[in-house]
């Protein structure tokens, strides 16, 4: 099948959202923004119908370990059978009792792939590739050019827009905001417009993390392109804003997909 026309592509719906655990494991810190009030699961009841009514899915794609894909599956189906797909009073970890609970991969991606009556869910990640960003305040002291507190103000910039986007009133609101221009703009500038000049020759540190970022999404992304077939006419990616700022540049360079922006549907 030819994808030189616009109508024989995938329609690729890219989502970017917060954690809505919020497990604070990114460089940015956002505020909390509980998914599970009535107004945001009236939110997500609103956004799921949309989407479906609009470009109902063949496949949905969640920031899930794709190496434990079967077992995200097997979480699916019991979701799909109205069964419990984990068990609450087993876990003795915070963070698991969240994530389970909360999580977007079940909240969102679980929500639209049942509703679309899709009989599997499909993971992506890949977090293996080593990010140093805990090297990142020594190496900005061995160069004299930059201050540890110029990072600080660009995190703190991202941090600033980021918390507004989750203080709008509606759910929908908030992923219009996350998943604009200018968030795209702020997330991938701080790769591009200030970490990739911390290179000191032989280790290059700042192109060498930048890189590694790239090369994560990269490998995301190809787990998405290996599990598509031509047959699929309209797909839901799911996934953090930050991974979602450039994602996009991903889809938009793709000969076989249309990119469709959340932002035209809700």
């Amino acid at each position: 099948m030819s994808f030189s026309q616009k109508n024989s592509k995938t329609n690729v719906i890219l989502i970017g959202t917060y954690h809505f655990n919020n497990p604070g494991f990114d460089e940015g810190k956002v505020t909390e923004r509980s998914i599970l009030t009535p107004d945001n699961q009236n939110s997500l009841e609103r956004i799921t119908n949309k989407l479906l009514k609009t470009y109902k899915p063949s496949k949905v794609f969640v920031e899930y370990d794709y190496a434990k894909r079967t077992r995200l599956n097997d979480m699916y189906l019991l979701y799909k059978s109205g069964k419990p797909f984990y068990q609450k009073d087993t876990l003795k970890d915070d963070y698991y009792k969240r994530f389970y609970a909360e999580n977007e991969i079940f909240q969102f991606g679980f929500r639209l792939a049942n509703k679309a009556k899709n009989d599997v869910i499909y993971a992506m990640d890949y977090d293996k590739v080593p990010i140093r960003f805990n090297l990142i305040k020594s190496k900005i002291s061995e160069n004299s050019t930059f201050q540890f507190s110029d990072y600080q103000k660009k995190i703190a910039s991202l941090e600033t827009f980021m918390n507004d986007c989750l203080g709008k009133n509606s759910l929908e609101e908030v992923l219009k905001c996350l998943n604009s221009a200018e968030q795209y703009r702020l997330n991938k500038g701080l790769y591009i417009s200030f970490l990739n000049k911390l290179n000191k020759d032989p280790d290059f540190f700042g192109s060498e993390l930048v890189s590694s970022w790239y090369k994560r999404n990269l490998i995301m992304y190809g787990n998405i392109q290996n599990q598509v077939t031509s047959s699929d006419k309209n797909i839901v990616i799911i996934l953090g804003a930050g991974h979602a700022a450039i994602m996009e540049e991903f889809i938009k360079a793709d000969e076989q997909f249309n990119l469709i922006r959340i932002n035209e549907i809700l």
